[in-house]
């Protein structure tokens, strides 16, 4: 029988996924129901040394014979510290040895408890990897878990070989059951890398047949032609869906460019026909981050990660495969081997959605605004947009496919995004676009002072005191406080700083106002910096957005009314 821990069975189950068959043993009792979990399986070989300086050693000599990864494992305290010598000459002959070291739960150090020092950290400067596994009590315990595992296994033969450490905690290591009859079926991520022969491929397109396939496309700056050409012809093979925003620059014929809203309308009874059977994600963040997320996890899709990045991105929590390689040659690929196109209406169901939302009009809000010079921006331009409600917003306009999109999505924060747009501009002869929300404007206001602030820049400023996504937030209808400090309101401008600095300023606080300073951003043989400042209210810039996204629903006409008149007592 197996040793009921959770934490041990994965990493017991992951150790023969991956094909490890031989472990060197050093006595004690804190690992006890690692090695009583081992020698039950039976697909292991043991060899128990009882030093651990020597035991380590031995490891290099059964890795240097047989070419194959050996694990070591030894109980808790200075025994740990003994592998050191052994692991950095590992290091430097690049073999691949695993270091799975027993410890007391993290909680615990320097709480002078007996054999307990900071484990987890002693070979950093000379392993490929390192992790502590948690403890697992919760499912995302138990993901992460396995996450850490599949990531340090993959090291031990990721660009080149070496050793990994994995210290594992045991709050207590007696008086534990033994009843688990099997091991569980862990998830193994599997990582591709080139080369990758044909039979193998054709292996790979197989798993792709009749399947709901859908490519979830995040930032990027501009794909290469050849990437969208690939994934094009890729898409239309096997009938995908690609789920892209506006950051992701990529209009291929199967892009659904309208992600965000198109998700926030789908009907419950819709989700089963669109879900899909393999995820594959190429980018980096996407701005319908929470939306897909909840809607993957509803499923149990596999996950394909594709591209050059070398780190475990597993959002979803069914990360399977990591093909390492160019993203036109993994599609290129998969269109050569792929037998048959796949028949079916998952790209279609998922267009029917998509071109539902239309855009309404609407009173005078920040969307207002930011609609107004979106959808008249001229072809080819470059737009910047400051992170947070401005992104967001962003998505829900139509603008021309040859716009080319910025923002700093990659961790998500208001600071650097002018200074980012005042960069960009600074390289650049076309004029160039950026929408911001005050909060961020005044954050990030000194960039303005830059010498090489381009002549051609051309802002839209929206001042609607206060961070709007912090506003739009559950709280307690008695407080008075949060414009203040969450969402930071306060009363300030932008016309006596810009008009110091050179620029022409304008500013707009009806509908009128926004459409004659729209024109003026879009001049241009206006040879100066220009910047638009319009004036909202942020409590009716959330509710212009509620009614917004309510428009775009399928619900009939009366349930829309009742949802509409309900928002409006609500005000």
């Amino acid at each position: 029988m197996y040793v009921n821990d959770k934490m041990v069975l994965q990493l017991v189950a992951l150790l023969k996924k991956f094909g490890i068959k031989k472990v060197v043993v050093s006595p004690g009792s804190r690992h006890n129901k690692l090695i009583n979990s081992l020698e039950t399986d039976g697909s292991f070989k043991l060899y128990l040394v009882v030093d651990e300086r020597s035991a380590a050693f031995f490891a290099l000599g059964l890795i240097q014979e047989c070419g194959e990864p050996v694990a070591v494992t030894c109980s808790s305290g200075t025994a740990c510290m003994n592998y050191g010598s052994a692991i950095v000459e590992a290091f430097y002959q690049r073999l691949p040895l695993i270091v799975l070291s027993s410890d007391r739960v993290p909680e615990l150090l320097n709480q002078c408890e007996d054999q307990m020092y900071d484990q987890a950290s002693t070979f950093i400067g000379c392993t490929k990897y390192h992790c502590q596994l948690p403890v697992i009590d919760t499912p995302r315990d138990e993901w992460y878990c396995n996450r850490l595992i599949n990531e340090a296994l993959i090291e031990l033969t990721h660009h080149g070989r070496g050793p990994v450490h994995i210290n594992i905690p045991f709050a207590a290591h007696h008086g534990t059951a033994y009843s688990v009859e099997s091991l569980p079926d862990a998830r193994k991520i599997t990582m591709h890398q080139l080369p990758i022969n044909s039979s193998e491929w054709k292996f790979i397109s197989a798993r792709l047949k009749s399947k709901k396939v859908m490519i979830i496309w995040g930032q990027s700056v501009t794909p290469l032609m050849e990437v969208e050409v690939a994934e094009d012809a890729f898409a239309d093979r096997y009938n995908a869906a690609v789920l892209t925003d506006k950051m992701s620059n990529c209009h291929t014929k199967n892009a659904i460019i309208n992600t965000t809203i198109t998700m926030s309308i789908m009907k419950e009874q819709q989700v089963p026909a669109l879900q899909p059977d393999i995820v594959i994600s190429v980018g980096a963040n996407y701005i319908f981050n929470n939306e897909i997320k909840a809607f993957i996890k509803k499923g149990n899709a596999e996950h394909w990660q594709v591209g050059l990045e070398d780190k475990v991105c597993d959002p979803f929590h069914t990360l399977t495969d990591i093909f390492e390689m160019p993203e036109a040659y993994f599609f290129n690929m998969l269109v050569e081997n792929c037998e048959s196109k796949t028949k079916g209406s998952y790209f279609a169901d998922w267009k029917a959605i998509a071109d539902l939302p239309t855009l309404p009009d609407m009173q005078y809000c920040e969307l207002y605004a930011i609609t107004k010079l979106m959808s008249q921006l001229p072809a080819n331009c470059d737009l910047q947009l400051a992170n947070s409600q401005t992104i967001r917003m962003a998505h829900y306009i139509p603008i021309k496919d040859s716009i080319r999109i910025n923002c700093n999505r990659g961790v998500n924060g208001i600071d650097g995004s002018m200074s980012t747009a005042v960069g960009f501009g600074a390289n650049s002869d076309k004029p160039l676009f950026y929408i911001t929300g005050e909060l961020s404007f005044f954050y990030d206001m000194n960039s303005l002072c830059i010498r090489h602030l381009s002549k051609k820049s051309r802002f839209m400023l929206i001042n609607n005191q206060g961070g709007a996504v912090m506003y739009d937030r559950p709280r307690n209808t008695a407080t008075t406080d949060l414009p203040i400090y969450l969402a930071a309101g306060e009363n300030k401008v932008a016309k006596g700083w810009v008009e110091s600095l050179g620029f022409k300023y304008l500013t707009a606080t009806n509908k009128d106002e926004v459409d004659a300073g729209v024109k003026v951003l879009l001049d241009e043989s206006i040879d100066t910096p220009v910047l638009l400042e319009v004036f909202t209210n942020l409590s009716e810039d959330r509710y212009c957005i509620n009614d917004y996204v309510a428009s775009q629903d399928q619900r009939s006409f009366s349930e829309k009314v009742s949802g509409k008149l309900s928002r409006m007592f609500k005000k």
